[in-house]
């Protein structure tokens, strides 16, 4: 008997299986880990870079104690978001190539991340406002935003919609699948929390290099891999609701 079809090429609709997207996830990222490291390391270096500045001994001097809150959130944080969102977009191109079968090229990912900057940038944007409007009222609402919403960064690459079609899109492809991945969402919101404050305790005193560089390789790793889950789980969100494959769903690449 021969083995049954991958979901890479299922021509049918398919059962949905979490625990097959994040196996397949880490597979992607450990394949092509130096790769992703290089390409969001390096976008992630910038504002690492600006902070050390701004804190270093002949530059703090100079600063009145309120404005390194100001510079924090007016400055980095805008710049950490930006870079963020445009390094999702590389992430998730370079996923496709893998899923492909595609050899996974840091200038081709670079691209096409530039081409699709503007919409990843305001949809990411929305997505966040909502998501944040959606715990402001509740738990729930919060929870149930952020689900429905995973899948908006790859929606908008892959497809290349806009970013109110690119969040429609996303609310109707995981329908149906919402509470699994709330629980997965959870689960990688809380280990992302910890390993950020085992890093802080393990290193006493007043925030460092050896603290923000930890922090930083922190964030590449755990940005990739998000980068990674949400492109496998668009797939997959696709290959059971449409019954296609891999090389329909990323012929907008060609």
């Amino acid at each position: 008997m021969s083995a049954p079809p991958s979901i890479l090429d299922y021509r049918q609709p398919v059962q949905f299986h979490m625990g097959e997207v994040l196996i397949r996830s880490w597979n992607v990222l450990s394949r092509h880990f130096l790769t992703f490291a290089v390409m969001v390391g390096i976008a992630q270096l910038i504002p690492l870079l600006v902070t050390l500045y701004w804190g270093s001994p002949s530059h703090a001097g100079r600063v009145a104690p309120g404005e390194t809150a100001a510079f924090t959130f007016g400055v980095v944080a805008p710049m950490q978001f930006v870079l963020s969102s445009f390094t999702g977009a590389i992430v998730v191109f370079a996923a496709f190539q893998d899923l492909r079968g595609r050899p996974v090229s840091a200038t081709e990912s670079f691209r096409q991340g530039v081409s699709r900057l503007l919409p990843v940038l305001v949809a990411s944007f929305l997505r966040m406002l909502l998501e944040v409007f959606g715990f402001m009222l509740c738990m729930i609402p919060g929870l149930v935003a952020m689900a429905a919403l995973v899948v908006v960064m790859p929606a908008c690459v892959v497809e290349r919609l806009g970013p109110i079609q690119s969040m429609s899109r996303s609310a109707d492809l995981t329908s149906g699948h919402r509470w699994p991945i709330v629980g997965v969402s959870v689960a990688w919101l809380f280990l992302v929390l910890i390993v950020s404050l085992s890093i802080h305790a393990a290193i006493p005193g007043p925030t460092g290099l050896p603290e923000r560089l930890l922090t930083w390789a922190w964030d590449v790793v755990s940005g990739s891999y998000s980068a990674v889950f949400a492109a496998i789980l668009y797939h997959d969100l696709r290959a059971v609701r449409e019954g296609i494959g891999i090389d329909e769903i990323a012929s907008a690449f060609d």
